[in-house]
């Protein structure tokens, strides 16, 4: 009997070799530079100062509501804080990490030794943090900063925040935390004293038409300004 079936490409759900894995826009057009974030003018002109000064926080807590880029723009201090440039030769950290280093590939692509992601709401435990503190006592592997990005940091046990507590109070030269939260409130005073404390501000409807506007052209769809 003959199999009628078709055995192209279009037919099996196969990728041709000239085709690439689709990508969703949210993850296609994710801010990987400080120029890239939409609306946060305020963060970025504060941390460029800082940057120029050399007066860095060992601590940082970025709040605001759900999907508003906290833990991107993490990752993207992250990246400032270590990169090298594009010669390898930088020795301090930069307001335009230049995405093509190391230190900035391989952070981009969540893969770098010292700068590490935790998940509170998945970690919320004394232990957890503990591994965090005995962590800290070391020297970065092969970056400027060992980075520690807690996501959902409010999620994190009392007793958790108050094992935190004594290492930012006195936190080594290399290492820098990151928290976010989108509950803001929730963090203990003491700790939230011991944090340059960022507000990521909900972005204008104007400012969004335009950045949407501009996605839609690079994807080559045509929007009517009443749809964006």
């Amino acid at each position: 009997m003959t199999d009628t079936k078709s055995s192209s490409p279009e037919a099996s759900g196969d990728q041709t070799p000239d085709q690439t894995p689709y990508r969703v826009l949210a993850r296609k057009y994710r801010p990987s530079t400080f120029d890239e974030l939409v609306g946060q003018e305020a963060l970025v002109r504060t941390l460029a100062n800082a940057i120029d000064r050399g007066r860095l926080a060992h601590a940082f807590i970025l709040t605001g509501v759900r999907g508003i880029g906290k833990t991107t723009t993490a990752r993207i201090i992250a990246r400032a804080l270590n990169c090298i440039g594009e010669d390898g030769k930088a020795d301090k950290p930069t307001i335009t990490p230049c995405g093509v280093c190391d230190a900035c590939v391989s952070i981009a692509e969540d893969r770098h030794v010292d700068v590490l992601e935790m998940d509170a709401a998945s970690h919320t435990g004394i232990d957890d943090v503990r591994d965090i503190i005995d962590g800290v006592k070391y020297a970065a592997v092969s970056a400027r900063f060992k980075v520690y990005i807690i996501d959902e940091v409010h999620m994190l046990s009392r007793n958790a925040f108050n094992a935190l507590l004594k290492t930012l109070e006195e936190p080594p030269e290399h290492v820098k935390f990151i928290f976010a939260t989108t509950e803001i409130r929730k963090i203990p005073v003491t700790v939230l004293s011991r944090c340059q404390r960022f507000d990521l501000r909900r972005v204008e409807s104007n400012e969004l038409m335009t950045h949407f506007g501009n996605i839609a052209k690079q994807e080559g769809a045509e929007l009517e300004d009443e749809a964006l």
